[in-house]
This record gives structure tokens, sequence and C-alpha cells, in this order.
């Protein structure tokens, strides 16, 4: 496995094609749906403070992602945002999820000044939110009905942070 920054054409059009089949193959883990994402800019660059992560198989397949986002603002440059974290199915129970989110941690504490890391997981998705609570986090605010998936279907979901 190899866990390396996505910035060149063929990783980002790979990135839209996992992303994509994340949320079709498993939308009550996500807040957002394929709609949302159609035309989308690629969210990071690749530096400390904006950067996408991607773990590639030994034969080059994307089969995981993270992001980081560290706070523009002046006041808030301390705290940076991980998101659309994701392990395709044939790559779960391997620890890649654990690989990932130290390797995106590692990354964005080289920036200077960051103290804190937030994150939001989906409050029904106990695999990742044991992930994240063994790598440090801790739930800090619930928001009830915070993504609707259907008509009449809302979830809930936690925001988690981690003290550097």
């Amino acid at each position: 496995m190899n866990i390396k920054t996505i910035t060149e054409a063929n990783d980002i059009k790979a990135y839209y094609d996992l992303l994509v089949r994340a949320i079709t193959d498993e939308p009550q883990f996500f807040r957002v749906s394929a709609i949302d994402i159609v035309g989308e800019v690629f969210p990071t660059k690749d530096t400390f403070e904006n950067f996408t992560l991607g773990a590639f198989s030994d034969d080059g397949e994307l089969v995981g992602t993270v992001g980081f986002k560290r706070d523009l603002f002046v006041k808030l440059k301390h705290k940076g945002l991980i998101f659309r974290m994701y392990v395709s199915e044939k790559a779960k129970g391997q620890g890649l999820g654990r690989k990932l989110l130290q390797a995106c941690t590692d990354r964005a504490m080289q920036g200077e000044g960051l103290k804190q890391i937030y994150l939001t997981v989906v409050a029904t998705n106990h695999r990742a939110k044991s992930l994240y609570l063994s790598e440090g986090f801790e739930t800090f605010a619930v928001e009830r009905n915070s993504i609707q998936m259907a008509e009449n279907e809302f979830v809930d979901e936690d925001s988690m942070i981690k003290y550097l």
C-alpha cells in the first residue's frame, strides 16, 4: 500500500471515481450525494494547510482517501478539518483507515501552529467513530437530524476533535 498526495490529473479522476462509488454504495455514511459533486473543483491543493491523501494498492488502484483543510481566518488558523475519509470495501479490515488518518495528522502537524483537528461523522457509523476514538478524537457535539437522507429520513452527525 502506498499513501501519497493526490495532485495529478489521473489521480483526481480516480479520486472522484472512488468518491462517487462510495456515495452510491454507502450513502448512509456521507453528507453529500453524487449530484452535489458534479462539476466540483478539486477541494484541496498540496500544502500542509490543504491536501488530500490517497491510498493506492500495489497495482496502483486508489482504495482510500482523506482530505484536510486548515481554517484560513487568523483567529481560527490553529484548527483544521478532516473530511471525506473513505476506504473501499475491498480494502477494509486491513488497517488502512488508521494509516490514512495517521498520515493525514502527521502531515497536517508539519504546518506551523496547528493545535486541534476536527471532523464530523454520521452518528451511526460506529466503525469510523471507533477508529477516531482510538486515535485520540473525542465527541464534543451531536447535531440531531443533521443530514436528510430521504424525504422523511434524517440522521444525526457527531462532531469530534483531537487536541494536539
